[in-house]
């Protein structure tokens, strides 16, 4: 192409394919739902059914002191699992070199692993605070929202 050829035109379309490109990778390591469902996902619902489920007021404390402690690991955990997602999805995508698929593919088996043993702690840990008949109607409200 001799350079005098040159039209702004195909300097326009050239941008807008760049720009597409760097957009798109950006858009690649996040996306909606990408955290997927957790396995249990009690906290809320005993927040939300509180009365229903009578708790006292030591309950209420000890897991206001659960949630507490475990939220900001719990948060960390997800927000890994996110970053580490977007980074493979973005390796993946621009066919980046297998050894580093293979390794964002064990740091996010390791990242899900760490989370449900949070989710199963903290399912745990309703067990003991609630009284055997309020852990059985928390466990009816799950059942019921994820149908």
């Amino acid at each position: 192409m001799n350079p005098l050829d040159f039209k702004p035109r195909s300097l326009v379309l050239s941008l807008v394919v760049v720009l597409s490109t760097l957009l798109g990778a950006a858009q690649a390591r996040s996306v909606p739902g990408d955290g997927a469902l957790p396995v249990v996902q009690l906290m809320p619902l005993v927040m939300k059914h509180e009365a229903d489920l009578n708790l006292t007021g030591a309950q209420l404390d000890a897991l206001a002191a659960y949630r507490k402690t475990a939220m900001p690991a719990r948060i960390a955990v997800q927000n890994r699992i996110l970053e580490l997602r977007g980074r493979l999805r973005v390796a993946l995508l621009d066919n980046g070199p297998q050894a580093e698929r293979d390794a964002l593919m064990q740091q996010i088996a390791a990242a899900e692993i760490e989370h449900f043993k949070g989710r199963e702690r903290c399912v745990e840990n309703l067990r003991q605070v609630l009284d055997a008949g309020q852990y059985a109607k928390l466990r009816q409200f799950y059942l019921a929202d994820l149908r």
